[in-house]
């Protein structure tokens, strides 16, 4: 019975330790509904992207750490090159966002690799007995699956990281100059628990 309590522990553990595969974003090709025009500057923007695309480990710290990840598209309609951060400004209830840079947000969404370490407890479980003709034996399971599942999730994860980690740096938005009759699409990353309503200030 003891046997039996210390394994589905150890199994519970291991379950909340997968790592899992980062599913890209892309702005720019997300359907967006139009949330305003101002003079002639289209903003469009999701929130949630992270977890509509099943990235549940990165939305979970997300909601953990109370920040927000958005996509945004910036449409620019005019006839005058706009610079985001110098000729306009994102905003929020008239007030300025509290935006977090790419490698802070990346720091508290990514995930732990020392997690996949909790695969070595396997190494502890009973033997597993096999049989062979008249003759059974105990094969050490976890000893030789605790190692291989560790480093398979720790691989997992770091190549889920760096997919994740290139995403934000490629897609930054604050800063960027607009042509007239382009559009802009990027990630935003707000520090805020809330959905709050996204504006453009000039």
């Amino acid at each position: 019975m003891k046997n039996r309590i210390y394994i589905l522990s150890i199994f519970t553990l291991l379950m909340s330790s997968c790592a899992a595969i980062y599913n890209p974003i892309e702005p720019s090709y997300l359907s967006y509904e139009l949330a305003g025009n101002y003079n002639g500057l289209k903003l469009s923007y999701r929130y949630e992207i992270l977890a509509e695309l099943n990235n549940k480990r990165y939305a979970k710290k997300e909601r953990k750490h109370k920040i927000k990840l958005v996509a945004v598209k910036i449409e620019n309609t005019g006839n005058q090159t706009l610079v985001l951060g110098k000729d306009f400004n994102l905003t929020s209830n008239g007030q300025a966002i509290d935006f977090i840079n790419t490698a802070d947000a990346y720091q508290k969404l990514k995930q732990k690799n020392w997690q996949a370490l909790s695969f070595l407890l396997l190494a502890f479980t009973p033997p597993v007995q096999t049989t062979n003709g008249a003759s059974v034996a105990d094969f050490p399971l976890g000893v030789v699956a605790g190692p291989m599942l560790a480093a398979g999730n720790i691989f997992v994860a770091i190549n889920a990281n760096k997919q994740f980690q290139s995403e934000l740096q490629s897609n930054t938005i604050l800063g960027s100059t607009i042509k007239p009759q382009e559009t802009r699409y990027g990630i935003v990353i707000i520090n805020t628990a809330e959905e709050n309503l996204i504006e453009i200030k000039f």
